[in-house]
């Protein structure tokens, strides 16, 4: 077995690390395109008409059900050919990804809001609010509190899903460690390099998230 060569790390850890943007660009896309879509369809899904809860609980069985590497690849490779669009690798990956983030963040939300105490929801009402006065006053900021901690883990797990991007030739973190590993025939210390990064980068966003959770989060349930 061959010594490692720490020669690889220092030559090619910059050209690594310059993918780390791209991976922030997917992870923190797919995050707001899975908050934005999430958290309507955790509140439809409450309320909404008895077809649409039922169209919606589809939509998120279908994200839910399949591999995220099989919704990037369809989205760059098969949408296109359906819309007779182009779209970029970059965006095809956040919007595969996204979309997949916006099933677990809608079930999450949907959890969330029913733990709220019923209560509450009645004595908004009694008191002259409408049902969606309540949920934008009362409910969702006592749950958006809450989940702090589901939302943290859920970025952790999209910057880690971000890597299926590389698949459709995303230059991200894990594509510039192929590209190392292609050049040098050092697998070994090519995802070294990409492990490295990533933990890098995971370890920063959870610092961020433990501080913002315990600023914001309640103290008491």
């Amino acid at each position: 077995m061959n010594a490692f060569d720490w020669s690889v790390i220092g030559q090619y850890a910059g050209y690594v690390a310059a993918g780390i943007p791209i991976t922030l660009l997917v992870s923190a896309g797919a995050v707001v395109i899975g908050i934005v879509l999430g958290v309507p369809i955790a509140i439809l899904r409450l309320r909404a008409w008895a077809p649409v809860r039922w169209l919606l609980l589809g939509y998120v069985e279908l994200f839910r059900n399949t591999p995220v590497l099989v919704q990037v690849v369809w989205f760059y490779y098969v949408l296109p050919v359906l819309t007779g669009g182009n779209l970029p690798p970059v965006w095809a990956g956040t919007l595969a990804i996204g979309l997949n983030t916006s099933a677990y963040i809608a079930e999450a939300v949907r959890g969330g809001i029913v733990g709220i105490a019923s209560g509450q929801g009645e004595a908004a009402r009694c008191i002259g609010m409408s049902y969606w006065q309540s949920m934008r006053w009362i409910i969702l900021p006592q749950t958006s509190r809450r989940m702090l901690v589901p939302f943290a883990n859920t970025f952790v797990v999209v910057i880690k899903e971000s890597a299926l991007v590389s698949y459709i030739g995303v230059l991200d973190i894990l594509h510039r460690g192929d590209v190392v590993q292609v050049s040098t025939f050092k697998p070994l210390e090519a995802y070294t390099l990409v492990a490295v990064f990533f933990l890098i980068v995971i370890t920063a966003v959870t610092q961020l998230m433990r501080f913002m959770e315990k600023r914001w989060s309640p103290a008491v349930d």
